[in-house]
């Protein structure tokens, strides 16, 4: 070597160790290998970081996180990365993640556009499909470098090098409302940047498996256990499990391990329609007592979509509705009749029609008075049962259907636009489904029920921006017919 110990102090050599640490790690096997892929902890408020599949899951949204890794050392990696992704109808989906890393002497620059197909299996679950397409840019700064190999062509030219590659990721991932699992292949091909001298920029497929599971969703406390398998074939392994509390569906804490590193904590909080959280990890493990920890933010913006105003359901449909079929004849003329001609008494009443049980204008008419009560039927927010005085609206709702044997509905629930587009859709099924069941409770013939189905906060029956807000948390019925 060129650079002698004996030429050096004692001084001068420690402050080169970092930077030789860097750039043998960089220069093994003439191979650049910066950090496979970001450990960022809070893929449980944003889960497009691990799977692009996930994009159209919730409302437009964007989030910002930063990554300052084994803070103490020098010239350690640097993140930040911005997802984004909106729904496109109920069956597509676009997403943008974009990457920007810089450790020691090589700056990483990546932009993917992803595209997710999503189809329904159940009321409350759908399968997303998700492929993405990417651009690498990899900058060498090696006029930075601290050369202590003068042979080595890379880091002795002494000028900043770039080198561009395609990158590509599929993933697959079922979304419900309590359940996320998913599999994702990041980097599933590409081509490696390649500089001067032989070194190349290498990236290798990494397979991405998480799945994670809501206990009491929609509960003052929710309880999220989330499992994560991260495999980089050729390289590392690591497994990960998170725990977090939901309060309120504002404050998040989360406390976690992640396998051959240490322990990791998260702290959320969501206001609106922005999303605040911060993280921390600290290595505890054989291989990373002298990393320190790592420290990490994340900013987050969503965006609903409001929900379209209609009339009231009353001046919608008018609750009494005009009968079509023609009255039968007055008691009175009949009576008239029979004093003044005797003989054709008989006659008239063996003419006389039979009444038709429960014409239809008495089903709308039916129909109109469930609906007219269900207007009490008032659910809390976030709630889909019930107190006692919408349980008794529920009694005389049951009493007007068991008039009529032959009426056959449908129960539409409804919320207001409070919270996000997925979660008052799965909301409103709830809810009907909810009130479905209690009739059937207080002995309505399930053959009078044909479905009950959800429309969330797009049908709303009220306006959204008034002090009639919360009338839209209810149901309404229709005929099947």
């Amino acid at each position: 070597m060129p650079i002698a110990y004996s030429a050096l102090n004692h001084t001068t050599m420690k402050k080169l160790i970092p930077y030789i640490l860097l750039i043998l790690a960089f220069t093994g096997n003439e191979t650049l290998t910066a950090q496979q892929n970001s450990l960022f902890n809070t893929y449980s408020l944003d889960p497009l970081q691990l799977n692009i599949a996930y994009a159209g899951a919730s409302c437009t949204e964007a989030n910002v996180h930063y990554r300052s890794q084994w803070i103490g050392m020098k010239e350690t990696p640097k993140l930040i990365q911005l997802n984004a992704h909106t729904a496109l109808g109920k069956s597509n989906a676009l997403a943008l993640r974009v990457n920007s890393q810089q450790q020691g002497l090589l700056n990483t620059m990546q932009a993917t556009l992803g595209y997710a197909y999503r189809f329904r299996i159940s009321e409350t679950a759908k399968v997303h499909l998700g492929i993405g397409v990417g651009w690498t840019q990899a900058a060498l700064n090696a006029q930075k470098a601290v050369v202590i190999d003068a042979n080595d062509v890379t880091l002795n030219g002494s000028s900043r090098q770039t080198a561009n590659g395609f990158d590509s990721e599929f993933g697959a991932m079922v979304v419900g409302e309590k359940l996320k699992a998913g599999v994702a292949v990041q980097h599933v091909y590409n081509s490696n940047p390649v500089f001067s001298g032989s070194s190349t920029y290498k990236t290798l497929p990494q397979f991405n498996t998480q799945v994670s599971y809501t206990f009491n969703k929609h509960r003052n406390v929710e309880i999220e256990p989330w499992l994560l398998d991260r495999y980089t074939l050729g390289g590392t392994h690591v497994v990960e499990g998170m725990l977090n509390f939901n309060f309120v569906k504002t404050i998040t804490v989360g406390a976690g391990y992640r396998s051959s590193y240490g322990v990791m904590a998260l702290l959320g909080a969501k206001v609106a329609n922005i999303k605040l959280a911060y993280s921390f990890d600290y290595g505890t493990g054989k291989n990373a007592t002298n990393l320190g920890s790592s420290h990490q933010v994340m900013l987050g913006f969503s965006m609903c979509r409001a929900a379209k105003p209609r009339k009231p359901a009353e001046e919608k449909e008018p609750v009494v509705v005009t009968p079509t079929v023609a009255p039968a004849p007055e008691p009175v003329k009949e009576e008239a009749v029979a004093l003044k001609e005797e003989p054709k008494t008989e006659e008239l009443k063996q003419e006389e029609p039979k009444p038709q049980p429960q014409p239809q204008p008495e089903k709308e008419d039916i129909l109109a008075k469930m609906n007219k009560v269900a207007e009490e039927v008032v659910f809390g927010l976030n709630e889909s049962r019930l107190d006692e005085s919408g349980l008794k609206k529920l009694d005389e709702i049951a009493a007007l259907m068991k008039r009529d044997p032959d009426l056959v509905i449908n129960i539409v629930g409804h919320t207001c636009n409070l919270g996000t587009m997925e979660h008052n859709r799965i909301l409103s099924v709830r809810r009907a489904t909810y009130v479905r069941d209690q009739l059937l409770r207080r002995s309505v013939n399930p053959k009078n029920i044909d479905r009950s189905k959800g429309v969330g906060a797009d049908d709303a029956l009220f306006d959204n921006d008034s002090e009639q807000q919360r009338k839209n948390r209810t149901v309404r019925f229709e005929s099947a017919k």
